[in-house]
């Protein structure tokens, strides 16, 4: 069972409902992977003598074979990262140039919107209907396309909302970058194995036919507890991989070896911990979602997947920075606003459930609820 860096599960001091880190400790054979790479050698800019150099690679393609039926190469379309965070800057800046557009349904993930301005790439954002579960309407996307169109974005399972795509919208999808050859797609996936309520994952990685087209990301930070070790994988053509290979030696020229031995030893050895941890994560969801259904006056979907509610607060405020900031100041609750996830943020919260077990996640909702009561 996936065990939790636990605090005293009271309900007293600082909630935190904002920061989106697991509160489980990483599995031990991971640590042990790691630990055993760095005695026998693995502390240079190589891996030691006997250590397979692409094992990391090869892992990761094992799992997409065996768990999803799909082929990729290991050596010449899977690229290790620093984090999905350099995955997504190295895609951005493999597949777009300063004054192109990426097309962003949102609310998504606010670390990438943050990422466009840095690169010189336009946001063209498009509204996913909260009235429709936050689903994406790919005809809205056909219709902000335009010549300065290079990319599009999906989080998917999304983060903040917790929405999972259909296979209609991925078959939408694909059918619009047929259409639209020197558009490409960067499908940001790194909560595609955290789904509740029997959810189903799909992607477009299985046809080869997109692939020059897809830039495919993915962690192990939230899967597999891993959010320090800073490690993730970017799947892609190989001509982009290539310029995505380069673009990281460049930075940085390349992840510790030693962290990489670590996530194939994740991969290969650590699926029940996973299951364990899902299974915890969704007691917690319950209890969330269970609180703030006794809030007067919020709206929220409950989430298929990840580690958040994305809750309409707008009934009391339309500010979700202040009442951010507020909540933190009057109720010792932290939160995240929800305009930093796109226009169609604005006056929601995102609360994450990840980093505090029941009796404080209850305890976090019966505060904000408090507050609430007194903000009109």
């Amino acid at each position: 069972m996936a065990e939790t860096e636990e605090r005293a599960d009271d309900t007293k001091g600082p909630i935190n409902m904002w920061v989106a880190d697991p509160n489980f400790k990483t599995d031990p054979r991971i640590i042990e992977a790691f630990d055993y790479a760095v005695t026998n050698g693995c502390t240079h800019y190589f891996p030691a003598p006997g250590f397979d150099g692409n094992i990391l690679q090869k892992a990761i393609a094992r799992y997409y074979l065996d768990d999803l039926a799909i082929h990729v190469d290991p050596l010449e379309e899977v690229c290790p990262t620093h984090g999905a965070q350099e995955a997504l800057s190295l895609a951005i800046q493999a597949g777009t140039r300063p004054g192109d557009e990426i097309i962003v349904p949102e609310p998504t993930y606010s670390a990438f919107i943050a990422k466009l301005e840095t690169f010189g790439v336009r946001p063209a954002f498009v509204p996913l209907a909260e009235e429709e579960h936050w689903r994406m309407d790919v005809d809205a996307v056909k219709s902000a396309m335009s010549e300065k169109t290079k990319m599009i974005y999906i989080c998917n399972p999304n983060n903040p909302t917790g929405t999972v795509c259909s296979r209609g919208e991925l078959d939408a999808v694909s059918e619009l970058l047929k259409e639209h050859e020197h558009v490409s797609l960067l499908l940001d996936e790194c909560y595609a194995r955290i789904l509740y309520d029997g959810s189903a994952h799909h992607t477009l990685l299985g046809d080869r036919s997109l692939l020059d087209q897809l830039y495919i990301v993915d962690s192990f930070s939230k899967t597999y507890a891993m959010t320090g070790w800073r490690l993730g994988y970017l799947v892609t053509g190989k001509k982009n991989a290539d310029r995505v290979k380069l673009l990281s030696e460049e930075y940085n020229g390349g992840v510790s070896y030693a962290v990489q031995y670590a996530g194939a030893a994740a991969l290969a050895r650590c699926s029940e911990s996973v299951r364990s941890m899902v299974a915890e994560l969704d007691r917690r969801r319950l209890a969330m979602v269970d609180a703030l259904a006794e809030v007067k006056d919020v709206v929220f979907e409950t989430p298929a997947a990840g580690f958040e509610v994305f809750v309409d607060i707008s009934a009391y405020a339309k500010d979700s920075v202040r009442l951010a900031s507020e909540l933190e100041k009057a109720a010792a609750v932290k939160t995240m606003p929800g305009v930093k996830y796109g226009p169609s943020g604005e006056g929601h919260l995102r609360l994450v459930f990840c980093a505090e077990g029941v009796p404080r996640v209850r305890e976090g909702i019966s505060r904000i609820s408090g507050y609430l009561r007194g903000y009109r």
